[in-house]
């Protein structure tokens, strides 16, 4: 063990405990959240036909799968502290991936307003398309409010601001 890993406390620091466990649990709800739809986004592209998209959507909820909720739950206890750098990490990056599907909503919008798909309106994929599109902007939006309340956790904690302290230095057992 480095001197760096013998600092870090067995638990968060008491002044940060409870939001950060708001933050995990949130953490968790938002990964389902991006797995369902990630599954609606498969359902849709099969309706409309759009294989490539498809393959994409299945590729996104293999990597929710492998790379989201495995290191939510597999670190706790005493790794908090990974589980809290793989939610920095991820949700950054999932923020970045979100201007893909955003762009792609604004498309669709606006070519299904253009050739007024909209005024005859429900259509099976249109119905479809404007949920999905909702949903979207809700995760993205959703997506960067929970990156920055993690950013802000891991700021306070590499600042040392956390209220009470809760870190004891380990030091090395005393010989007689």
């Amino acid at each position: 063990m480095t001197s760096d890993e013998q600092n870090i406390p067995k638990a968060p620091p008491v002044g940060l405990r409870g939001r950060y466990i708001k933050l995990s649990w949130q953490y968790v709800r938002w990964c389902v959240g991006m797995f369902v739809w990630s599954m609606l986004c498969i359902v849709y592209f099969v309706l409309t036909k759009q294989t490539e998209e498809m393959y994409i959507a299945i590729g996104l909820g293999v990597i929710l799968l492998s790379m989201v909720l495995g290191p939510a739950f597999l670190f706790g206890g005493e790794t908090w502290y990974k589980r809290l750098g793989w939610m920095v990490v991820l949700l950054c990056m999932f923020s970045l991936m979100w201007v893909y599907p955003i762009i792609a909503v604004g498309w669709g919008l606006r070519k299904r307003i253009i050739e007024g798909r909209y005024a005859t309106w429900p259509h099976l994929t249109d119905t479809w398309h404007l949920a999905l599109s909702l949903m979207t902007v809700v995760l993205a939006l959703w997506t960067f409010v929970l990156t920055k309340r993690v950013v802000q956790i891991t700021r306070q904690l590499a600042r040392g601001e956390f209220g009470e302290m809760d870190i004891r230095i380990h030091e090395p057992p005393r010989s007689n």
